[in-house]
């Protein structure tokens, strides 16, 4: 399958995935550690396809229909650098232009079980709005406000 946005036929709200390379393999999510996976658009521009709350971040779900997405970047990965803040290319560049296109966003959740991980299919969010805010360490951080998009079966499962 090549990447595309909106829904992945055969993959349904509430969906568990035990690894990350079997949401690549199913399509829904193609990148291995980043967070943010996007295509570009027949006019140039970056859109993101899907994104993974994996816990990295200090991403926020006030509710199952409203997240608040953290950007990408400005981390250290050795934590032996100090963190920067981050700039509005790649996947946060194309999460603000999401907003403008108000293209579908497949979202993906993580959950730490005892001794592994879950990954959960939530559904379609609209990148509704972005901010820049000073985060921890004092870094300025994007945030981006996705909402879940109505008409969609409500999200229930067991861990």
């Amino acid at each position: 399958m090549r990447k595309q946005l909106g829904a992945i036929r055969g993959v349904k709200v509430g969906d568990k995935f035990r690894y990350r390379a079997q949401l690549n393999i199913v399509g829904l999510h193609r990148h291995f550690t980043n967070g943010i996976d996007y295509i570009k658009s027949r006019d140039g521009k970056i859109l993101v396809t899907s994104i993974v709350d994996s816990g990295r971040y200090a991403n926020n779900m006030q509710c199952s229909d409203v997240l608040i997405y953290s950007g990408e970047g400005g981390n250290s990965p050795f934590n032996k650098l100090k963190p920067t803040d981050q700039t509005l290319e790649r996947g946060n560049l194309a999460l603000k232009n999401s907003t403008e296109a108000q293209t579908p966003v497949r979202v993906i959740r993580t959950f730490k079980l005892s001794k592994s991980s879950c990954y959960v299919y939530y559904g379609l969010y609209i990148v509704e709005h972005l901010s820049k805010e000073r985060g921890q360490f004092g870094k300025m951080v994007y945030k981006f406000r996705l909402r879940r998009k109505a008409g969609q079966p409500e999200i229930t499962f067991k861990l």
